[in-house]
């Protein structure tokens, strides 16, 4: 676990539900830093997670637009708690 300004950095998939997030990082190729470029996801954007389905899927809130992302790309986004 890394941590940042005292604060612990965790994959998405990890991060407590109904807090508030800023994204750290994000790790993965070109095209998957497009897609999440392409929804408004990027380093220091402050986003939450509204629901956890089955299967590890989620439902975030960023920038007042809900988004649903699966559990293969919420495993490349590391948050810390804000």
């Amino acid at each position: 676990m890394t941590i940042v300004n005292n604060m612990p950095v965790v994959s998405l998939t990890f991060a407590p539900a109904g807090a508030k997030l800023i994204v750290v990082s994000t790790s993965g190729g070109r095209e998957f830093e497009r897609k999440i470029a392409a929804l408004g996801i990027y380093a220091d954007e402050e986003l939450e997670i509204v629901e956890r389905h089955s299967q590890g899927a989620l439902v975030i809130n960023v920038k007042g637009t809900r988004l649903a992302i699966g559990q293969g790309m919420s495993k490349k986004i590391k948050v810390k708690v804000i």
